[in-house]
């Protein structure tokens, strides 16, 4: 009997524990973009999906080969994002209104 009183209050704590660790991480919107295209990125854009403009170019004078990947930090709360690359020969490639705050990684492939 004295079990079953000291196991469910634990249950409970370890519920609200791992509740509250994932409402924390629902709102964070920052991710890992993983290149695996077997090509050079040059330019990497990451904007919200409620704006008509891309911003800056998140690599600035780097590139991103192959391979490698690109912390992408954004502001708390901003979960639906475009993703757009430009790699080496000039073309590119987007995806629209990804949840960003529920991933940790976004794998570009070709």
């Amino acid at each position: 009997m004295l079990r079953s009183r000291v196991r469910l209050p634990l249950m409970l704590l370890a519920a609200t524990l791992l509740s509250g660790t994932a409402l924390a991480q629902s709102n964070n919107p920052d991710f890992r973009l993983n290149n695996h295209t077997g090509v050079t990125i040059s330019e990497v854009y990451v904007s919200s999906s409620a704006v008509n403009n891309w911003g800056r170019d998140r690599l600035g004078d780097n590139t991103l080969p192959s391979g490698r990947g690109l912390n992408v930090v954004l502001p708390a709360g901003q979960c639906r994002n475009d993703i757009r690359v430009v790699f080496e020969d000039g073309s590119d490639k987007e995806r629209r209104n990804v949840n960003t705050c529920g991933i940790m990684e976004f794998n570009f492939t070709r």
